[in-house]
């Protein structure tokens, strides 16, 4: 039986299997996708919940994440499209 992947959350710090994470990444060309597991570039993975994204935000570690600063990041595009995924999988209400 395989190991199951481990990620840490970038919001609270806890350790969690991968596939109960939220992964946000910058692609290449600058743009950010959330909530897509197989996109290119570098990735941050958060809990499913808004307060984990808002620590992360308010820690900063979106640039550290990425390994370069992301200027169109908006916190509160971000938060929208991330509580978009969340309804998606089923974690908050409509």
């Amino acid at each position: 039986m395989a190991r199951p992947v481990l990620r840490t959350c970038v919001g609270c710090r806890r350790i969690r299997e991968q596939r109960a994470l939220v992964r946000i990444s910058a692609d290449p060309a600058g743009g950010v996708r959330v909530d897509a597991p197989k996109a290119p570039g570098r990735g941050a993975y958060l809990c499913a919940s808004l307060p984990c994204l808002e620590k992360a935000w308010h820690r900063r570690v979106f640039p550290r994440a990425f390994r370069r600063a992301l200027p169109g990041l908006d916190e509160a595009a971000l938060r929208e499209r991330f509580g978009a995924a969340l309804q998606r999988r089923g974690v908050i209400a409509a």
